[in-house]
C-alpha cells in the first residue's frame, strides 16, 4: 500500500469508530424508559464525549490526505457532482452537530432529535465515503462489498464501544442493561457474519467483472492476503464475544478491565487489517 493512503485509511477507520460509537449511544438513550430514567445517558456519558476527539482527529487526517491542506477548502466546490465534496461537508456536519448535542448534554438538555439528526448525518458521511471508492477505476471496491465493509466496521465499532462504555461505567448492571448489552453484542456479530456470507460471492464475481484488475486482485485476496484475512476475522469475532462473555462472569473488576480493554484492542486490529487490506487489494484497471 503506498504510504500516501495511510492518512486516508485512518480517516475512514477514525470516522466510522465516530459514528458507531454515537449510533449506539443514542440508541440505547432510547431505552431510558426501559433501562430507568436516566441510566442510558449516564452509561454512555464518557462515550460520548470521546466521539467529538475522535472525528476531529479523522478530520485533520484528512485535510493531510488532499496533498494541500491550505487549499482543502476548494474540495468543497463541487458538490453537485462530486463524492469527495459530499464526504466533507457531511463528515463535517457530523462534528459540528456533535459539539451542539453535547453542548446540550452538559447544559442537562439532551436531545433525543438532535442526537438521530446527528447520527443520519453521520450515515450519511459513510454512504459518500463508500461511494468514492464504488466509483473509482479499481473492480476490488466497485462492488457493494465496500459499503458492507464500511458500513459493517462502522457498526462493529459502534457495538464494541458502546459495550465497553456500558461496562467500564459505574452505573448499576441491571438485567435490563444486560439485555441491552447482549442486543449489542448480537448486531455486532451478525453484521460480521453478513461480510462472512456474502466474501465468497464477491471475490467469485471480481475477475468476471473487474477483467485481469479483479483477476489480480483475486490473487492477492487468496495469496498474499490470505492469512491476513483469516486473522482480521478471528480478532474482531473474538473481541466482541470476549465483552459478552466477561460481562456474565464473577470476575475481580481489575481483571475485567483489562479483558474489556484487550477485547476492544481486537476489535480495532482486526477492523485495521481489514481496512489494510480493502487497500492492497485494489488494483486499477489499466487504461491504454
Amino acid at each position: 500500500m503506498f504510504a500516501e493512503e495511510w492518512p486516508l485509511l485512518t480517516f475512514t477507520l477514525l470516522t466510522q469508530l465516530a459514528v458507531g460509537s454515537y449510533l449506539f449511544f443514542v440508541l440505547i438513550r432510547c431505552l431510558n424508559m426501559k433501562l430507568g430514567n436516566t441510566l442510558g445517558i449516564a452509561v454512555t456519558k464518557r462515550g460520548m464525549f470521546l466521539v467529538g476527539p475522535v472525528m476531529l482527529v479523522a478530520l485533520i487526517f484528512s485535510i493531510f490526505h488532499l496533498g494541500t491542506p491550505f487549499g482543502a477548502y476548494r474540495s468543497i466546490l463541487n458538490l453537485d457532482s462530486s463524492w469527495l465534496s459530499r464526504e466533507i461537508i457531511f463528515s463535517g456536519g457530523f462534528f459540528a452537530l456533535w459539539v451542539v448535542s453535547y453542548y446540550l448534554e452538559r447544559k442537562g438538555a439532551w436531545s433525543q432529535i438532535v442526537g438521530w439528526i446527528t447520527s443520519v448525518v453521520g450515515i450519511g458521511a459513510i454512504f459518500c465515503m463508500a461511494s468514492i471508492y464504488t466509483n473509482s477505476i479499481k473492480p476490488a471496491w466497485t462492488d457493494v462489498n465496500t459499503y458492507l465493509a464500511f458500513y459493517g466496521t462502522t457498526i462493529v465499532f459502534g457495538a464494541a464501544a458502546s459495550m465497553v462504555s456500558i461496562m467500564l461505567s459505574k452505573e448499576e448492571k441491571t438485567e435490563a442493561l444486560m439485555g441491552v448489552v447482549k442486543g449489542i453484542g448480537l448486531t455486532g456479530l451478525g453484521v460480521i457474519f453478513l461480510q462472512l456470507i456474502y466474501l465468497p460471492v464477491y471475490v467469485a464475481g471480481l475477475p468476471v467483472d473487474g477483467g485481469q484488475a479483479g483477476v489480480e486482485s483475486v490473487g492477492l485476496i487468496t495469496g498474499t492476503y490470505a492469512f491476513p484475512t483469516i486473522i482480521r476475522w478471528i480478532l474482531s469475532i473474538v473481541g466482541l464475544a470476549m465483552i459478552g462473555f466477561v460481562f456474565r462472569r464473577k470476575i475481580e473488576p481489575k481483571t475485567k478491565f483489562k479483558f474489556y480493554y484487550a477485547a476492544l484492542i481486537f476489535v480495532l486490529v482486526g477492523e485495521f487489517l481489514g481496512r489494510y487490506i480493502f487497500y492492497g487489494t485494489g488494483v486499477s484497471i489499466i487504461v491504454g
